[in-house]
Order: C-alpha cells, then structure tokens, then sequence
C-alpha cells in the first residue's frame, strides 16, 4: 500500500473522534447556558406576573406632561359643591302660622269687642286683638339697647300717614352716628312721646320678627303697618310688655 493511499484512510478515521470529543466538552457548556438563558427568562417572567405597587411619583415620572395635563384636566372641570340653602319663609308667612297660638298678654283686662293692639319685646311680634282673640299678627322690631320701646299701656294719640323723621326732635343731632332723617315714613301711629308704630323701609326683612333695632319706635313692614293703621283710630290701646 503506497503511503499516500494510507494517509487518506487514517486521516478521516483520526478526525471523527477528534470532532466527537470536541462536541462532548462543548455540549455542558451549551446547555449550562441554554439553561441559565431559561431560568432568568423564567424568573423575568415571574417577576412580571408579580404586581408590585406603584408610588405616584412614578406615574408621574412615567406618564410625563400627559399625566400632569390629566390630574390638571380632571381638577378643573370637577364640580363644585353648592351649598344647601334653606330657604326662609316671609314673615308674612311666620305670622300667618303663629297667629293661631297667640296668647294673651299676662294681667291684661279687656272688654269683649275691644280692639287693641299688644307688642312683646322679647319676641319682637306685634297683635291686633279684638276681646281675647288675636285677629292679627306682625313681626316687628323694637327699640334697641339703650333706646328701648317703654313697656306698659298707652293709647294712641297721634297718627300722620306720612311722616319725616329728624332724630334732632328726640336730641340726636343727624350727622351723629345715630342720628337720622327719614323721609315718608307711612302709617305712623305715636302712643308715647316720640315713639309710634310706622312702616319701617330702611332695615333688611330679617330683621322684623328676630332683632330689635330701632330707636324707641315699633318698625314693621309696608302691608302690617297699613294693617294697623286701618284697625285702630285715635285713642286705641297699645299693651307693650315681655
């Protein structure tokens, strides 16, 4: 056998098992990493089924300008509570609900078809009463402290259906801060120096009926004091007490 015919059978014969041990060292390797590969994809996977809170900070940083212009979004068109407000009756309406429970003044005597009229300060109402029976009602306000309405029984003596005002006629001088002039003051009826039931336009309603206010005088709105002014006449009973 020639030598280059012998060369050409060993040397295939020698690289087989050259080529499979080479294989055999490397394949651990391969697999070690295929296996590693397959754990940390593993794990990831796990890692990213697991939920795991997020602080806002985050968000923020994640969702940039978006996220700001949303929360900014969502904050101005949210609405606004509006406050509940009861409303509040006339005082029309509160005396019209009273006036079936009125009760008489304490001590006072009367005839049986009397018409006289009765004002308790501390309930700032005023009555029209005929006999023992109050035929009307009106929330007033009265002399405030310091000028506070006389109690007692009086009888009117002067009526003015339109009158004028000048606190210079009770010694206050008009541009003191209690001092005044007012001009058509309708339905005055005085059953004591200087001090009457009127109309009275120049305080807020919520004052009649809750807050006494005035200098003396017995204030009520327009219709109550045209009430009065129509059911009494010169010499009517007034009965201030409370």
């Amino acid at each position: 056998m020639s030598y280059s015919r012998f060369a050409r059978i060993l040397v295939p014969g020698l690289l087989i098992p050259v080529s499979l041990a080479l294989l055999a060292c490397s394949l651990p390797w391969t697999r070690s990493s295929d296996s590693d590969s397959r754990l940390e994809d593993t794990t990831a996977e796990v890692t990213a089924g697991s939920p795991t809170p997020v602080a806002p900070s985050d968000v923020v940083s994640d969702q940039g300008d978006v996220f700001r212009w949303w929360a900014a979004e969502a904050t101005a068109t949210a609405p606004t509570p509006t406050p509940t407000e009861i409303p509040v009756p006339p005082p029309s309406e509160v005396a019209a609900a009273e006036l079936p429970f009125a009760v008489l003044p304490p001590g006072v005597q009367f005839g049986p078809d009397e018409r006289w009229i009765a004002v308790n300060v501390s309930t700032q109402r005023a009555y029209a009463f005929v006999g023992g029976t109050a035929v009307f009602e009106a929330l007033v306000t009265t002399g405030r402290p310091g000028f506070e309405t006389p109690l007692g029984e009086f009888h009117i003596g002067y009526r003015k259906q339109n009158e004028t005002m000048d606190s210079q006629t009770i010694g206050i001088p008009r541009d003191d801060p209690l001092g005044y002039y007012l001009t058509d003051v309708y339905w005055t009826q005085y059953f004591y120096p200087g001090v009457a039931l009127h109309a009275n336009y120049w305080q807020p309603v919520s004052v009649f009926g809750n807050e006494a206010s005035s200098h003396g005088c017995v204030g009520m709105l327009y219709d109550d004091a045209k009430y009065l002014w129509d059911f009494a006449k010169y010499g009517t009973r007034v009965v201030v007490y409370g």
